[in-house]
This record gives C-alpha cells, sequence and structure tokens, in this order.
C-alpha cells in the first residue's frame, strides 16, 4: 500500500486513476469519507483531497494511504488526550506500525483494549486455533492407542482387566495461545470496570467474547506466555493461523503493562490506526490543565466550562434574539466574571475569533478576553501577547497566548499557563 503524507486542513493532490473506478465511481472506503472533502482538478487530471481536523493514518482504498500530520509539533501526544479526558478513536479495519513504550495509563490501556477487540473479530471470522493434545487414560472404552506397560503395570496386574491405559491425541482449543487471549481479556474487563472507563461497549463486547472461550481452561501462568512465545520464534504458528501472533503481541503488551509511542512512527507493533480530532482535543486539554492547577489561581476562582455549565443567553434578557454565548474556558471570582478564554488550534487568528471572545466577554461583562493557540515553529515571540483595548467607556482588553504543545515539559508549560492567567486577572482594575 502507497503512503501519502498530508497536513491537516491541508489540501493533497492525488492522480484521478487512484481515486476513480471505471464507471466513474469513487474509490475510497465509505467509513473513511469525512476525514476529506474530495475536489477536482480538470487541467491536472488529479484530483484534491482536503484534510478534515483529524490526524492519524487513514486508507483511502486497498492501494492508498494518507498519514494526516498535526499542523504543530507535538512531544507528548498521550499526555495531551489523557488531561483532555479523551481517547485514541480506532480504525478497525486497518492496522499501523507503533514504536513501542513502557508507558501504559487509562488512555493507553482503552486503545489497547480496542486494539485486541479487532483481533478478536478477526479470531471470530477466521478461526479459533486448535491443537492436538496428549491425553492418557485409565478406561474400559478403547479409543487411540493402547498402552500395554501401563495396562500391565496399573490395571491387569491388580486384577482389572476389564481396562486399559490408552494414549490418545485430542483436537481442543484448549491450549497455551487461548489462555492466554481468554485470560487477557478478563484482565480487561476487569481493568476497564476498575478505570470507570465509560466506553461501556467496549466492556460489553468483551464480555460476548469471553464467553466464546468457554471450553478454554481459564488458568494462566508466566509458563504459558513463554510457550506461546516460544512458539511464535520457532516459526510454529501455522500461516493459516498467523493472525494469533498480533493478537498474542496485544495480549503481552496490555498484561506486561507496556503501551505505544503516539508522537512518533515506529516499527516495533502493528495495532489498529488511530485517529483524532485536534482541534477538540486542544480545548479539552486547555481547560483540564487549567483546573488541574485551580491552586495557582486566587483561592475563590470558578474555572467554568462554557459549552456546559458555564454557557449562558448571549443576549441581555429579555430578548427576541436567540444565541448562547458558550467561551472554552470561564474564570469567575463570586460573582464576577474575570476572564473569558476561547482555544483556538490554528496558526493565527482571524478578525472572526477576535471579535467572537469580544462578544463573549462582553456579554458576560468582563473586561478581558485570551485566545489561546498553538505555538508554530516559527513563532519567536513572547507567550503572551496583549492586542490592545477594544471600546473606550467600557474597554476589553484582548490578549493572545502561544502554548508550546512541542514542549519537552508539558506540565511546565501548563503551569506556566496558568500563571500568566493568574497575572492577568491580578492586573484587572
Amino acid at each position: 500500500m502507497r503512503i501519502e503524507t498530508a497536513e491537516e486542513r491541508k489540501e493533497i493532490d492525488i492522480p484521478i486513476s487512484e481515486i476513480i473506478q471505471e464507471g466513474g465511481r469513487l474509490n475510497i472506503f465509505p467509513s473513511v469519507r469525512n476525514y476529506f472533502s474530495v475536489d477536482y482538478k480538470p487541467g491536472s487530471q488529479k484530483l484534491s483531497l482536503v484534510a478534515g481536523g483529524y490526524i492519524g493514518l487513514i486508507p483511502i482504498n486497498n492501494n492508498l494511504a494518507i498519514e494526516i500530520k498535526s499542523k504543530f509539533s507535538i512531544s507528548n501526544l498521550t499526555r495531551i488526550v489523557a488531561v483532555a479526558e479523551d481517547n485514541f478513536n480506532t480504525l478497525s479495519f486497518f492496522s499501523r506500525k507503533y514504536k513501542e513504550s513502557a508507558d501504559q495509563n487509562p488512555v493507553v490501556f482503552e486503545f489497547m483494549a480496542e486494539c485486541l477487540l479487532n483481533e478478536l473479530q478477526t479470531l471470530q471470522s477466521e478461526g479459533i486455533l486448535k491443537t492436538y493434545l496428549l491425553k492418557k487414560e485409565e478406561t474400559s472404552k478403547i479409543r487411540g492407542r493402547v498402552n500395554i506397560n501401563d495396562s500391565i503395570k496399573s490395571l491387569w496386574s491388580h486384577g482389572h482387566f476389564n481396562k486399559a491405559a490408552i494414549n490418545y491425541y485430542d483436537f481442543t482449543s484448549d491450549n497455551a495461545f487461548n489462555r492466554l487471549i481468554k485470560y487477557t481479556i478478563k484482565y480487561c474487563i476487569e481493568e476497564l470496570a476498575f478505570i470507570k472507563s465509560k466506553k461501556i461497549s467496549l466492556r460489553e463486547l468483551l464480555i460476548e467474547y469471553y464467553s466464546s472461550f468457554d471450553s478454554v481452561s481459564p488458568t494462566y501462568s508466566e509458563a504459558s506466555l513463554n510457550e506461546v512465545f516460544d512458539a511464535i520464534e520457532s516459526d510454529k504458528v501455522s500461516t493459516l493461523r498467523n493472525y494469533y501472533v498480533n493478537i498474542c503481541e496485544i495480549c503481552r503488551l496490555i498484561l506486561n503493562k507496556r503501551g505505544v509511542d503516539f508522537s512518533e512512527s515506529g516499527e516495533d507493533q502493528l495495532l489498529s490506526s488511530f485517529t483524532l480530532d485536534m482541534a477538540v482535543i486542544f480545548e479539552k486539554y486547555l481547560l483540564n490543565s487549567v483546573r488541574s492547577h485551580r491552586s495557582l489561581l486566587p483561592e475563590n476562582t470558578l474555572v467554568l466550562d462554557g459549552n456546559k455549565e458555564g454557557k449562558k443567553c448571549l443576549y441581555n434578557q429579555p430578548s427576541i434574539a436567540k444565541g448562547e454565548a458558550k467561551p472554552d474556558i470561564i474564570l469567575k471570582e463570586g460573582d464576577q466574571y474575570k476572564l473569558i478564554v476561547d482555544a483556538k488550534y490554528k496558526v493565527k487568528t482571524k478578525d472572526t475569533d477576535r471579535y467572537q471572545v469580544v462578544t463573549h466577554a462582553l456579554s458576560y461583562n468582563a473586561k478581558t478576553a485570551v485566545l489561546i493557540l498553538p505555538k508554530d515553529d516559527g513563532y519567536s515571540g513572547n507567550s503572551l501577547l496583549e492586542l490592545g483595548t477594544v471600546g473606550s467607556e467600557y474597554g476589553i482588553t484582548v490578549y493572545e497566548y502561544y502554548f508550546d504543545l512541542a514542549s519537552d515539559d508539558l506540565v511546565n508549560e501548563e503551569i506556566a499557563l496558568v500563571n500568566c492567567l493568574n497575572q492577568i486577572i491580578q492586573n484587572i482594575n
């Protein structure tokens, strides 16, 4: 499969022959059409695909995939998603390579559990691995091969001529591979409940798959894991059951509390491809960052989500006009709204962005508004920039703040942001 690279909200030109089938049909997976818009360029005989606000490696069809990269450098994507209390959305039908890491926080664990679920779907469609297991019995019903020596020693010499010791092979799913998978499913079900995961359907589906392993022993040991990977390293897994290799690798990562690095590409592990809506993630991340460092703000400061508990009618009531004021972050002291903040996941703001935040500030009777943007690689100015004051009798001062998502220490970057907001509040008359 050929992989092209694109950037969020940027267009990429693809030869029309790779997208259009005979008869003029678009050769694009229906499930990924919402990630792109398509425009025809007659002069070049190419189609222009414009990536939306998502990042990730996304297949277009069986022959072409596009890796949409973030427009900003990001150092620790896992932390950003975790603080945002969001998740890595998986593409169940497409996989990519990742670099293994030691980090497995709840966000990474949920991703790994989804990858396991996707592999279980493959296992269900392709079939559960069964192996021949040697069994020995003393019975009156003869099957397999009679073990003459054991029969004489254990039975016939004691007068039990109606029985014999037999050896036979049972074709069973109760093998080390399936015991490892069953134990991992059980672990995921319990762990999802423990971390109070909001992915209820994920847990329910894992419970369904767990029941399909009823004939497999629930016992698990380190020896089982070693047996599985000894077989994999010795190429003893049938080519027809090669999908077991990947699902067992996922089990190993989950049980050993290992994760993968989402910020860098790698070649260690083949897992489901992920997608993220970075504009949404950025808003949630900033809100929760401010909330997590609330102690740096004045003691009675409330940090409100303007899209939820903090939203209000845009116009003073009563009013015949409709509309809501929903800034991303609101800082409030007692009954007074001190600071209105909007997150803008873009290189630079437009007039409409500034009009919006000023309107929100006016609606909340706040005198200060801040627009927070990711710091672009080419920006070398101060983190805080005062744009100016709008109005005279009731002046609203507008700032821009550039947050460095590529910082080697995101925690300190979060603290610096909250300290800056606190300083702005202190300077308000």
